[in-house]
This record gives structure tokens, sequence and C-alpha cells, in this order.
């Protein structure tokens, strides 16, 4: 296979967004509405009472048992990564890599430059999610999930928003497999 042709998908993306909705809806029957930026506060949270508790007891936001204890959320989020890998390695898809086929086509083979800009979009997205207390992935798939009506010009926004930046950080097109 050539260094910069992006791979098929092992699943349909019908079928992998059915399957993921399916497990949200199940996820939300049996817990409550999955979010994954809260526990980078709640590990914030555990790392600040073990330095200054006095700070943490007395923190008008942190201080609340959501921000306090590791709950379900830990959970998920082991399973985002234990999952991913399974996938990975069930596909024969797992490589360790420094950059992808879209960086590279764009921006060239350096991952130095990649890692940045992987480390800026990373910290906007979660000073958005923590800004607006609450994430995108709860907004989005959870909404969706319980049909809320704030879920529809969220959706919207997200995807506009995601179009754009995806045209402006990836200008150029690598060759799909066929």
């Amino acid at each position: 296979m050539a260094q910069n042709v992006v791979r098929k998908p092992p699943l349909d993306w019908l079928a992998g967004g059915l399957l993921l909705g399916l497990v949200q809806v199940a996820a939300i029957g049996l817990a409550k509405p999955l979010g994954v930026s809260t526990q980078f506060v709640v590990a914030d949270t555990k790392l600040l009472d073990a330095a200054a508790p006095d700070y943490v007891t007395a923190h008008k936001l942190i201080s609340s048992d959501k921000y306090r204890k590791l709950g379900y959320g830990w959970w998920l989020d082991i399973g985002i990564i234990v999952g991913a890998a399974v996938a990975a390695l069930a596909t024969r898809r797992w490589r360790v890599q420094t950059s992808t086929v879209w960086w590279s086509e764009t921006r060239g083979p350096g991952a130095a430059s990649r890692m940045v800009a992987c480390f800026i979009g990373g910290m906007f997205i979660l000073l958005g999610a923590r800004l607006a207390h609450g994430c995108t992935s709860g907004q989005f798939a959870s909404g969706w999930a319980q049909l809320t009506l704030a879920a529809v010009p969220f959706t919207i926004t997200l995807f506009g928003f995601a179009m754009l930046t995806a045209m402006i950080v990836y200008p150029k097109t690598p060759r799909i497999e066929s």
C-alpha cells in the first residue's frame, strides 16, 4: 500500500453510527449521559487535594462530590482506551505512528508540528468544554440519544465548524484506497 493512501474502514459508516448510537442509548439507560472531559477535572482535583486540600474544600466548584470522587466516568475513559486497542488489534490496523496520511499530505511528514497542533487543539476542546460546563461528546451523542432540543442547533454548529476546520487544516485530500 502506498504511503499517502487512506485505508477503507473495516466497518461501514452507517453500521458504525448505528452501533455507537445503540451503545449510547444503553449507557444512558444503565447509568447516565456519557461525558469524557469531566474526568480531567476530577484528576486535577485529586492532584490539588493532595497538594492543597484547604483550597479544594473552599473552592465553589471542585469541592462538590462530582469532582472529588472517581465515578463511572473513569470506567468510560478506560473503556475508550481498551476498546480502541481491541478494535485496532482485531482489525489488524494497529501500528505506532506519529502522523496521519491527512497531516503528511498537507503539512509534511514532521511529527513535531502535528504534536504541537494536537496539543493546542486538545487544549481548546477541553477549555470550551469546561467553560460550557459540559462536553461536546455529552451534548452531541447524549443529547441525541435523549432527544433533547438543544442537540439540534449544537450538532449543526458542531459539524459546520468541524468541516470549516478540516478545510483549513487539511486543504489537500490524500487518495482513498479503492
